[in-house]
């Protein structure tokens, strides 16, 4: 064979080798990915994200690794099904969802964990160790956000501090400070005042009865307190005994409020706080009508005979605990 006819020959043999690597690429280029409804690519913070995204796409991971483009993490979702390109374009550029995020009042930071783990990265045990920290939860605003379905616990935390320092506006820092209160301290008198009435239009009065009894120095006596103390938010009635508990949320035992809230209270009842009703009642019970709101006194005396009426309510009820 001529030398002209070998290297017309090897130039065939390359140009329809690049031509068969161009038509493979091409096919993986253009390839319909995901279903035909709605469907969501999910790429974690963490780990080899190229492997990952191989593992559940290798479509796309093919396109993103012949491209090397890079990934960014984070949720992408489409309707019905798309070329492998056109996704692994948007994740290469990081056109990702946000996701709603509902911050819920709750009683325990659990809790809370409990309702964010399945909407974000991050898992339930994460949320918790972030969230639960003494100088975050009082810095918990219960509210709806939008974040990214990558956002890890620790970048919640952070956003969930900045959110509250954005709603401790100078109208709110003053009010605070008029009397003589912290954020901190605003924010756990507001949990006693929710766990005492889920009457929203009475807050305002029973956290002025709690301001009442600070300015004169008597203690608290909250029995939502104790029921923290204890562990037992079932408690419907609380005992003697249980005024002896040792712990420095017992309100009966300790002068002020306790180191920390007992929940993680909602918006209305801070603003409760921040806006409490001015009268002299020093005492509250709870009225036996089983309407939920409270009897308010401002003499000793006539809290007996409003606690005297509830008892008697208890009793006839056979609730003893």
């Amino acid at each position: 064979m001529k030398r002209s006819a070998k290297i017309g020959l090897a130039l065939v043999v390359v140009i329809g080798g690049a031509a068969g690597y161009a038509a493979g690429k091409y096919t993986t280029w253009t390839t319909p990915v995901g279903s035909d409804s709605n469907w969501c690519v999910e790429i974690p913070p963490e780990g080899n994200t190229l492997e990952y995204l191989d593992e559940k796409h290798p479509e796309i991971a093919a396109v993103i690794d012949w491209r090397r483009w890079s990934i960014y993490p984070g949720k992408y979702c489409e309707m019905g099904k798309q070329p492998a390109n056109a996704i692994a374009r948007r994740i290469a550029t990081g056109q990702r969802e946000e996701v709603v995020l509902p911050v819920p009042s709750k009683r325990s930071i659990a809790e809370i964990a409990e309702v964010l783990a399945p909407r974000i990265w991050a898992d339930s045990a994460a949320l918790a160790a972030a969230l639960g920290t003494d100088s975050m939860q009082w810095q918990i605003t219960p509210n709806t956000y939008r974040v990214y379905w990558e956002t890890t616990a620790d970048q919640l935390a952070d956003r969930l501090r900045s959110e509250s320092n954005k709603w401790w506006n100078a109208e709110r820092l003053k009010k605070a400070w008029a009397m003589g209160l912290s954020r901190r301290e605003v924010v756990t008198l507001a949990s006693i005042v929710q766990e005492e009435t889920a009457n929203a239009s009475e807050a305002p009065t029973v956290a002025g009865l709690y301001l009442n009894r600070l300015k004169k120095n008597m203690l608290l006596q909250a029995d939502p307190t104790l029921k923290y103390a204890l562990g037992d938010w079932s408690i419907q009635r609380v005992l003697d005994e249980d005024k002896n508990v040792d712990s420095p949320y017992n309100t009966y035992r300790n002068p002020g409020l306790p180191p920390g809230p007992i929940r993680i209270p909602e918006l209305t009842y801070i603003e409760a706080v921040l806006n409490a009703d001015q009268h002299n009642y020093l005492y509250m019970c709870a009225k036996p009508d089983g309407s939920g709101t409270h009897a308010f006194a401002r003499t000793y005396n006539q809290h007996l005979r409003n606690a005297r009426a509830y008892q008697n309510m208890l009793n006839r009820e056979r609730i003893y605990r």
